[in-house]
């Protein structure tokens, strides 16, 4: 198995999908609470507080760099990470002085198009210990995730000269010469739309995919496997949710017994994918073996009255707006007065449509999906299903927090992940590129050996 080192991991969604191709983390790094906890709870990670780490207040300290195959997750402040921290872990944890790749998204805020975008916002340069972790550690290769909004982004007032910036930089060599060729820079190559590959949801992310320089190998970004005139039709959210159990508003259990059906009349593409997210086809870890159709997460939100009501007057497809403003075409004025606020955001309580891939999941999930049948918001595992995380993941932490709340609540560790099953279609074109390094490091220790 190939290794990596997973930065800003968020609940683990790469993790997941790249250790389906056959690589594993061996140091991972993220900074909220519970989404630590679920990382951990989910990979069987162990996991080091950075802060108590830094003030030598750590209890059992030795024991983190003692010989260990388990992930190390580190949870703190990626710029109060050392080079040297990374050394001592990776030499005397694992054994070794690289990895195959180190990836990561950094926080996607300043760029997002939803957001306020500012050209001092410290978060613009949080890549650069990616690129400084990957580049020191020597990779094989790297992979960098981001929001859209990144082509767009300004950089000394200049629109997509960040964007520009940030693959200049993985290219530039440092100190020690080491430097990594981009696969590609186009915007229309290094941007995948999740749907393509199996996930249930039209989400678009920025994917840059660069090789240390030293190697001649190359990079292929993966083929689009769903879609029209495609291998596989597009998975639905019916697909991907509707064989859940039946939870209404303030009901179900944080644990209960599921056993998915899934059934030969089932189109070829939702017995794939309920076969992923069931554990049937790459398993279970051996840590969660005692889940097997279990599953947690799903309960309905508690929803009052007059939400409900306004819920049920939401078609498929629509959003509040929409709902509101079709009343009032429809003579339906009281319905809206009463069931609708009077400021109407056109991005909130959206029903999905069952027979299409959802819309994006983002951190405000519960305030803009509601089930396409039922009259709710969704619940934190069909978030997680329609981000392709298998059945088994063990979300931790509140249901719902104030969005601003530091400690993200489980919505919001699905809506900011990475959806694993895009994860594996990069990861096994990355596993191909990671096979002809190795292919290469042999033919060179050869011709070594026999000029020995």
């Amino acid at each position: 198995m190939f290794t990596s080192i997973d930065l800003f991991s968020g609940p683990g969604g790469l993790c997941t999908g790249l250790k389906w191709a056959g690589i594993k983390p061996l140091i991972a790094v993220e900074m909220s609470d519970w989404t630590v906890k679920t990382y951990g709870a989910s990979h069987d990670a162990d996991i080091l507080v950075l802060g108590d780490y830094l003030e030598g207040t750590l209890e059992n300290e030795a024991e983190y760099f003692l010989p260990n195959d388990k992930t190390l997750l580190i949870h703190g402040d990626i710029t109060k990470i050392t080079n040297e921290l990374i050394d001592k872990i990776l030499n005397e944890r694992f054994g070794v002085n690289t990895v195959d790749i180190v990836t990561g998204g950094a926080p996607c805020e300043s760029f997002s198009m939803a957001g306020q975008r500012r050209d001092d916002d410290e978060r613009n340069n949080l890549f650069l210990n990616l690129e400084r972790i990957a580049k020191h550690v020597d990779a094989s290769m790297v992979l960098f995730e981001n929001v859209k909004g990144l082509f767009s982004k300004k950089l000394d007032g200049k629109a997509g000269k960040m964007y520009e910036m940030i693959c200049d930089e993985f290219e530039r060599a440092n100190n020690k010469g080491v430097s990594f060729k981009l696969a590609s820079r186009d915007q229309g190559t290094v941007l995948l739309k999740a749907s393509d590959y199996g996930v249930p949801q039209n989400r678009e992310r920025i994917f840059l995919v660069g090789v240390n320089s030293k190697y001649h190998a190359e990079f292929s970004y993966p083929e689009k496997t769903h879609g029209e005139g495609r291998r596989y039709p597009y998975v639905t959210v019916g697909d991907a949710i509707l064989d859940l159990p039946k939870v209404g508003v303030k009901e179900g259990e944080e644990e209960v017994e599921f056993i998915p059906e899934i059934k030969d009349s089932f189109s070829i593409q939702r017995k794939e994918f309920l076969q992923i997210v069931s554990g049937e086809k790459f398993g279970l870890p051996e840590h969660l073996k005692d889940k097997k159709n279990k599953l947690n997460s799903h309960i309905g939100p508690g929803h009052k009255p007059p939400m409900i009501n306004r819920l049920a007057n939401i078609l498929p497809g629509e959003g509040m707006k929409q709902a509101a403003e079709r009343l009032i075409n429809n003579g339906q004025e009281d319905v809206r007065n009463n069931c609708f606020p009077k400021k109407l955001y056109a991005a909130r309580n959206r029903r999905l449509v069952a027979d299409k891939p959802s819309f994006t999941v983002t951190s405000h999930c519960l305030d803009e999906m509601v089930h396409p049948i039922l009259n709710r918001s969704i619940t934190p595992r069909e978030a997680a299903r329609l981000q392709s995380f298998p059945d088994w993941y063990q979300l931790q932490g509140p249901y719902v927090k104030f969005h601003s709340d530091p400690q993200q609540d489980r919505y919001e560790q699905m809506g900011d992940a990475i959806p694993p099953l895009l994860a594996y279609a990069l990861g096994v074109k990355i596993v191909e590129t990671l096979n002809e390094i190795t292919f290469q490091n042999l033919e060179l220790k050869e011709v070594v050996n026999n000029h020995g």
